[in-house]
């Protein structure tokens, strides 16, 4: 068994190998966790901005409607003041 593992190490290529496959093992895990988060993150936002597009839509409508029918004539403010000043 010991002799089969000595082989398999000046085949593989020992060090050289292993440094390898485990930066390619890492790399491959970092960027499969990376997409995970951003699917994720896709799955769980965009119902949500497209809800908070639909209501915003309806509000500005509404406000846009609410306006053309009732318009404000009382837009200025009147009223009366004195100047003060000192003697």
């Amino acid at each position: 068994m010991w002799a089969l593992l000595g082989d398999l190490k000046n085949v593989v290529g020992s060090r050289r190998f292993w440094s390898g496959t485990v930066r390619l093992t890492i790399l491959v895990s970092a960027g499969l966790a990376v997409l995970l988060v951003a699917m994720s993150a896709m799955i769980l936002l965009f119902p949500l901005a497209l809800a908070a597009g639909f209501a915003l839509h309806l509000y500005v409508r509404r406000a846009l409607r609410q306006t053309s029918r009732h318009p404000r004539n009382d837009v200025v403010i009147e009223g009366e003041y004195v100047i003060l000043e000192p003697r």
